[in-house]
């Protein structure tokens, strides 16, 4: 038996050329089996004499599709590891804001998987300006194959903030298998003056007599597409002053104006001189102030001059009364006397205040047209005005100042 068993051997490596690659051994073995040899002893005798184990089971495999063990046929397949692929895509929505300085956007990052990627993408930001700040939410975010995820991004400007465009890249990285994959876009961000609005008083001076009032108007101005409520305050020094304003809050849409007043009162207490009232008005966290100054004065002795006059009928005549004074001068009533002393008088005269530095139209009825009035004369002497003739008019004023004009018809 050992003795077959060798001239097998022999006949085997007798078959096969010396220096043959392995592959060309093998095919030289299938050609000595098909004459009669067993595989048995043919393979055995070359995996133990000629080539590493590991390498023979690879070329036996590779000649015969199969091995023999102990005459049982064991099948092999060799496969190979897949291989992680495919890639995503960035995009964003909307790609380019624009706010004011302090102010923030936000926009929506999402990662497309495609041909078949799956994993985790980690975002970043780049740019050159520090006066922005970039956050995403979240910073990293798991993508199904074929799938979508979304991260939300925040872009703050500082309130010192340049005012110019600024250009963002942000870029998406994943690691696939050995390799890094990764997409990037652009976000473009255009910052403005920081919204708010502009707080005036016009006039910004006003003076007002002890005891007294007067008032000025309050002006807002929507700068930068400012819109929205804004609360008004007085801040009133000690000397018996007093405000009261008009509309509060105020309501200011983009690009508009709106008005409001303030009235500053004041006492027979009141010292005269300079008072500041500052007025704030405040909408979240922006606020702006301005200055009313308030003169206060001590009332002088009422002053009332004749600018003119005019006969409206035989009845009736206009006088344009001034008043040079510092207060308001009201007209309580009036004498109409002719050259031969007969008068007409009305004690309760309706007749308008006349502001100071003003002049305004005051008119005086004598005779028919004037029904309340008193006559003291001839009776039936002095009905009418005469043109031509002198007049003297006496006017009485609340504070019980008397002024005499004497005025031509």
């Amino acid at each position: 038996m050992e003795r077959e068993r060798e001239t097998t051997r022999e006949q085997c490596l007798e078959a096969t050329p010396r220096g043959s690659s392995y592959k060309t051994r093998i095919v030289t073995i299938r050609q000595t089996l098909v004459q009669g040899l067993s595989s048995e002893e043919c393979t055995t005798t070359l995996s133990i004499k000629r080539v590493p184990l590991k390498a023979a089971i690879l070329l036996l495999i590779f000649a015969f599709g199969s091995f023999t063990v102990s005459g049982t046929i064991l099948p092999f397949t060799i496969s190979e590891a897949r291989k992680p692929t495919g890639t995503f895509l960035l995009t964003l929505s909307p790609s380019e804001v624009t706010l004011p300085q302090g102010a923030n956007a936000t926009s929506t990052i999402s990662i497309i998987s495609t041909q078949g990627y799956a994993g985790t993408v980690s975002l970043a930001a780049q740019f050159t300006m520090g006066s922005l700040s970039v956050s995403f939410n979240p910073n990293s975010i798991s993508v199904q194959a074929g799938g979508t995820a979304t991260s939300t991004m925040t872009v703050e400007a500082a309130k010192n903030a340049s005012i110019e465009t600024y250009s963002i890249i942000i870029t998406g990285t994943s690691a696939v298998g050995r390799r890094v994959v990764s997409s990037s876009t652009m976000f473009t961000v255009t910052v403005n003056p920081l919204a708010g609005f502009g707080l005036y008083a016009y006039p910004y001076s006003i003076s007002v007599v002890a005891g007294m009032t007067n008032s000025t108007s309050i002006i807002l101005d929507s700068n930068n597409g400012f819109g929205g409520s804004v609360s008004l305050s007085a801040t009133v020094p000690f000397g018996f002053l007093g405000v009261m304003g008009g509309q509060n809050p105020v309501t200011l849409t983009p690009a508009a104006t709106s008005y409001t007043s303030l009235q500053v009162s004041t006492t027979s207490s009141t010292l005269s001189g300079e008072y500041n009232i500052t007025i704030t008005g405040a909408s979240g966290t922006v606020s702006h102030s301005c200055i009313l100054t308030v003169n206060v004065v001590d009332p002088v002795p009422e002053s009332l001059t004749l600018s003119g006059s005019s006969l409206l009928s035989s009845t009736s005549m206009t006088l344009f009364l001034r008043n040079n004074g510092n207060t308001p001068i009201t007209l309580q009533s009036y004498t109409v006397t002719d050259i031969s002393g007969d008068q007409w008088i009305l004690a309760n005269w309706t007749s308008p205040t006349i502001q100071p530095g003003t002049a305004s139209a005051a008119v005086i009825y004598i005779g028919a047209s004037c029904e309340a009035c008193t006559y003291n004369g001839l009776f039936g002497l002095f009905q009418e005005f005469v043109p031509g003739h002198t007049y003297t008019i006496t006017i009485t004023t609340k504070l019980q100042n008397q002024f005499t004009f004497n005025v031509t018809a």
